[in-house]
C-alpha cells in the first residue's frame, strides 16, 4: 500500500537530502550516506505525526551545475551572506540541474535510497522525489546523442539572447545551439537544457523517465508542472502543431503500472486545476501563501471560505526550498499564519527546520547548511499544532470554514478559522490575524445525545467547561483571541 495514501490529507517533511547528510555526518564524526541515517533521527520523524518525507535534491547533477553554481557572481554573494565561512567543496549545484535520474555517489547510489525507503516504511513513512519535466543539466549526454529532444535554435539566438541560449561542442567538434530551460516570465536557468515537448520522441522518453522514478518511491513532487501544459509550452516555445500534452499522455501511462503513486504538482499563474484535471494529487496554493504574507486578510478569508473539493487538492506551506523561512517572513503573524494554513484540508507540507524556528533560507546550491539554534517557543507551538494535526477528526472527520459573528467588532474580522467535526469530536481552529485582540462567537453544532450539555476543552491550556448545547448552536461559542494568536478548541 501507498503509505502516503492512508489520509487524505497528508503531512510531508521535505529535507534537502545533501545538507541533512553533510549535518547528521558532522554530527556523527564520520560520513554517512542514506543508507546510514541514524534511527533515531527517523523515530523522530515519525513520532511528530509525519506520513512521508519528501527528499529534496537526491539525483545526480553534472560537472557543469557545479561549475556554473561557482562562477555566478550573485550567488557567491548569497553563499557568503547565508554561510560566511563556505569553501567550493560545500557547493554541489542546483539539484534542479539534472544530469541524471541516479542517486547522486555522495548520497550513496541507487541502493542506498533502496535501503532508505525501507527503513522509512518500516517505520510508515512514505517517500516523495524530485522529477523535473520541463528540463535537464546543460551538460547532459542526450546532447551528444539524442539532440533533437532538446529546443534547438541557431548562432543568430545566442547572439540575441545569450542569457536563454547556448553552443554545445559534441566529442566530434559538431557545434550545437540548444536553449536553456525556462518559463516564459523569465531569462534561462543557465544550467539546464530545455526539453522539447513538441516532438513525441522526448515525450515518450520523458513518460518512461516519470514511470521509473515512481518505481522509487511513493510520491513525486512535479517541479514547475504546468511548464510542459501545450499551451504554455506553445507561448514560450511556438505552436504544438497537433502534439499531445505532456501529462495527459503521461500520467494514464504512469497509472497503469503504479496507481497508487501520489503525484504533486509544483504550479502557479491559476493553472492547479488544470493540473488536477490531468491527473495530480495535489496542486500548490501559493495563492494563499501570498495573501498571507501580503496580510491581506479579506483575501485569506476568500480562500478559506472556498468549498472542500477546491482545498482538498491543494498543498500547504509557508516555506520550502523557494521561499523564506516563514520565522523571517512572518515574525508576530507566524502562529496564526501556520494555524489558518495547516488546518485546511490537503497535503500539508512542512520544510526541513521550520517546527525549531529557522530564519536563513540555504541556496539550493550549497551542499552544507548554517547551524541556527532551536527557537524554544516556535517549536512549542509547532509541537502543538503537530499534534493537533495528528487527530483523526482532522483527517476523518467534514471540514467547514469557521463562520465568525464578530458582533459589529472591526477586529473580529480578523479572525479566520477551520471546524472538523470527526466521530468522537468536533476541532475548532481559530487565529486571529490582526493587531488587535479579538472576540466572536463561533456557532458550533455537536451531534450527540439527548444531555443538554457539551464539554469544551482548550487543547492548549488544558481548561475545560461545559456549554449548553442548544445555545451553541443557536448563539455560539464566545471566544477571544489576543492579536496574532491562536485558539485550539475541541468539543465533545
Amino acid at each position: 500500500m501507498n503509505l502516503l495514501r492512508r489520509t487524505p490529507h497528508p503531512l510531508i517533511l521535505e529535507i534537502p537530502a545533501r545538507s541533512w547528510l553533510r549535518a547528521l555526518a558532522e554530527d556523527a564524526g564520520g560520513t554517512i550516506t542514506l543508507a546510514d541515517v541514524p534511527d533515531a533521527v527517523l523515530r523522530e520523524i515519525a513520532s511528530r505525526g509525519f506520513h512521508g518525507i519528501w527528499l529534496m535534491g537526491v539525483w545526480h547533477t553534472g560537472a557543469a551545475a557545479r561549475d556554473l553554481a561557482l562562477r555566478i557572481p550573485e550567488l557567491g554573494r548569497e553563499y557568503t551572506r547565508v554561510l560566511p565561512d563556505w569553501r567550493p567543496d560545500d557547493v554541489d549545484g542546483s539539484p534542479y540541474a539534472i544530469a541524471e535520474y541516479s542517486v547522486a555517489a555522495s548520497l550513496g547510489g541507487d541502493d542506498a535510497l533502496a535501503a532508505f525507503r525501507d527503513r522509512l516504511r518500516a517505520r510508515g513513512l512514505g517517500l516523495v522525489l524530485d522529477f523535473v519535466p520541463n528540463h535537464l543539466a546543460c551538460d547532459h549526454r542526450w546532447l551528444d546523442d539524442h539532440p533533437d529532444r532538446f529546443v534547438r535554435g541557431a548562432l543568430s539566438d545566442v547572439e540575441r539572447e545569450p542569457e536563454n541560449w547556448f553552443v554545445h561542442t559534441t566529442p566530434g567538434g559538431e557545434e550545437r545551439v540548444f536553449a536553456h530551460g525556462r518559463d516564459p516570465y523569465f531569462a534561462g536557468w543557465t544550467d539546464t537544457v530545455q526539453l522539447d515537448y513538441r516532438r513525441p520522441e522526448t515525450r515518450e522518453v520523458m513518460t518512461s523517465q516519470l514511470i521509473d522514478v515512481a518505481a522509487r518511491c511513493d510520491g513525486m513532487r512535479c517541479d514547475m508542472a504546468m511548464l510542459v501544459l501545450e499551451d504554455v509550452f506553445g507561448s514560450t516555445w511556438g505552436g504544438f502543431s497537433g502534439s499531445g500534452d505532456f501529462w495527459s499522455e503521461a500520467i494514464p501511462a504512469l497509472r497503469r503500472d503504479h496507481p497508487e503513486s501520489t503525484l504533486i504538482a509544483e504550479v502557479y499563474w491559476e493553472l492547479e486545476d488544470r493540473l488536477c484535471e490531468r491527473g495530480f494529487d495535489f496542486a500548490y496554493d501559493k495563492e494563499l501563501y501570498d495573501r498571507l504574507v501580503a496580510v491581506d486578510v479579506p483575501g485569506v478569508r476568500d480562500v478559506v471560505a472556498r468549498p472542500v473539493a477546491h482545498h482538498a487538492t491543494r498543498v500547504r506551506f509557508l516555506e520550502n526550498h523557494d521561499e523564506p523561512r516563514a520565522a523571517e517572513t512572518l515574525g508576530p503573524r507566524l502562529f496564526a499564519a501556520a494555524a489558518v494554513t495547516y488546518s485546511l484540508p490537503g497535503l500539508r507540507f512542512f520544510f526541513e527546520g521550520q517546527v525549531e524556528g529557522r530564519r536563513v533560507r540555504t541556496p539550493v546550491q550549497l551542499g552544507r547548511a548554517p547551524r541556527e539554534p532551536e527557537v524554544a517557543e516556535i517549536r512549542g507551538f509547532y509541537d502543538r499544532l503537530l499534534a493537533l494535526l495528528g487527530r483523526d477528526a482532522l483527517h476523518r472527520g467534514a471540514w467547514s470554514p469557521v463562520e465568525v459573528d464578530a458582533a459589529g467588532e472591526h477586529a473580529a474580522a480578523a479572525l479566520v478559522g477551520s471546524r472538523w467535526s470527526g466521530a468522537d469530536e468536533t476541532v475548532l481552529v481559530v487565529a486571529n490575524l490582526g493587531d488587535r485582540d479579538a472576540t466572536a462567537s463561533i456557532p458550533l453544532d455537536r451531534p450527540g445525545g439527548a444531555e443538554d450539555s457539551v464539554r469544551i476543552e482548550d487543547l492548549t491550556s488544558g481548561d475545560g467547561f461545559e456549554r449548553n448545547r442548544r445555545e451553541l448552536r443557536e448563539v455560539g461559542l464566545e471566544l477571544t483571541v489576543p492579536a496574532y494568536d491562536v485558539r485550539f478548541m475541541r468539543a465533545v
